[in-house]
């Protein structure tokens, strides 16, 4: 007990100015004095911490709307428009026929080179991820150089095959059906390639194609490993975005439990200048409408983490699967049609839709608005409290004429 003793006081004016402790009787002016100090400290507090979370949360869903999302669907498209180049130089130039390559793999190339410039802009990618881009943007020049090569080589079956199969392993790692060796994914060949081994797998005739894509990190030097380490690293990104960070969850606790002593304390304050003064305190009472509004916003949160989830949901599966088999979607369509299901544009659809639904810009925009708020609450109580302490400390009281 007497370890106690000098924890009592602390603990009693603690409770004071977290407005829990009643009012005794003669202790109006300290009374005013506590709120004077604890109402707009919490509210700057409540409105401040508030304002941090809603704003990471937001910021979060404005990056994936505007960045992640759409540089990720960019590289994705690169990736399909490359792997139906490939087969339409191959069923081209492997054909019987002894024709050019037409205008379809011109067109695929240059869309693909269009959608890695349109990534390589997105603010989305960091200095290293653009930097890597850039190399996949200068193999693919080069891996249209073998192809135009052995467009031009089309007369000689053996230099024709030769330049398809270096083309093909700077696409992808290869199988070991068609090719004797394979190159260094800078442009050059490495190994002991020759144009005698090239198109037969020990004389089955098996075209070669494209492996299993397993090589990451540092070992992934073809375009399709390159462009897959950026999309798994954007995936990332974008699961970083769309999840709850420690630092957000812990201001909306702060934010959370200082909206709570301060709608204790308004309410308390409130009561007791009816009590004690016959006054209610319209400033006061104003200051109660942003407390309303924290439940909308609060709603509001939740509903755009959903839309958030959505988009890591349809980012983590569906748009990898259709980056891992690539030939076999639609890579744009013509307009006034409808996109077909499972094609990219039609899961960039789905992702802009469940951003839309989530009314993600409208609530962002609300976050400029919350600190201002807080700050206008609190100098409004201080100035109210300050008057009628004042206000309290001039009027005599019915005990001074007794």
């Amino acid at each position: 007990m007497r370890g106690a003793g000098p924890a009592a006081p602390a603990l009693g004016a603690l409770r004071r100015l977290l407005c829990l402790a009643p009012v005794p009787a003669g202790q109006s002016p300290a009374f005013l004095r506590d709120r004077l100090i604890a109402l707009p400290l919490l509210t700057v507090i409540a409105f401040g911490s508030l304002s941090l979370a809603y704003g990471d949360v937001h910021g979060d869903s404005s990056r994936i709307a505007d960045r992640t999302a759409p540089a990720l669907v960019e590289l994705t498209r690169a990736e399909v428009a490359l792997d139906q180049a490939q087969k339409e130089a191959n069923s081209v130039l492997q054909g019987p026929e002894l024709i050019g390559l037409g205008q379809t793999y011109p067109t695929l190339i240059t869309r693909a080179t269009q959608n890695l410039n349109e990534a390589a802009q997105s603010p989305a990618l960091s200095a290293s991820q653009r930097q890597g881009l850039q190399v996949v943007s200068g193999l693919v020049v080069d891996y249209n150089g073998y192809i135009g090569t052995a467009d031009r080589n089309r007369d000689d079956p053996t230099l024709k095959k030769a330049y398809l199969s270096y083309a093909l392993s700077m696409l992808c790692e290869t199988t070991d059906g068609g090719t004797g060796g394979r190159t260094d994914g800078a442009g050059g060949t490495g190994g002991t390639s020759s144009t005698g081994s090239t198109g037969s797998g020990g004389g089955a005739g098996t075209p070669a194609g494209c492996a299993d894509r397993t090589v990451r990190g540092y070992e992934a030097t073809t375009i399709q490993d390159r462009i897959g380490s950026l999309e798994r690293s954007l995936r990332a990104d974008l699961d970083h975005e769309a999840g709850w960070d420690t630092g957000p969850v812990i201001l909306a606790a702060v934010a959370c439990a200082a909206y709570a002593l301060l709608a204790v304390g308004l309410f308390r304050t409130l009561t007791f200048l009816k009590a004690r003064f016959r006054l209610l305190s319209l400033p006061l009472a104003a200051t109660v409408l942003p407390l309303l509004a924290v439940p909308v916003l609060v709603l509001g949160t939740v509903q755009v983490q959903h839309g958030q989830a959505d988009v890591r949901r349809i980012a983590d599966g569906e748009l990898t699967r259709v980056s891992s088999a690539a030939p076999a979607v639609q890579l744009s369509r013509t307009a006034g049609t409808a996109a077909a299901p499972g094609s990219i544009d039609e899961l960039q659809q789905r992702i802009a839709g469940a951003m839309r639904r989530a009314h993600s810009a409208g609530w962002a925009s609300v976050t400029g608005f919350i600190l201002p708020a807080g700050l206008l609450g609190a100098a409004v109580t201080g100035w109210a409290l300050l008057a009628y302490r004042r206000d309290y400390v001039r009027v005599p009281r019915r005990e001074d004429y007794r």
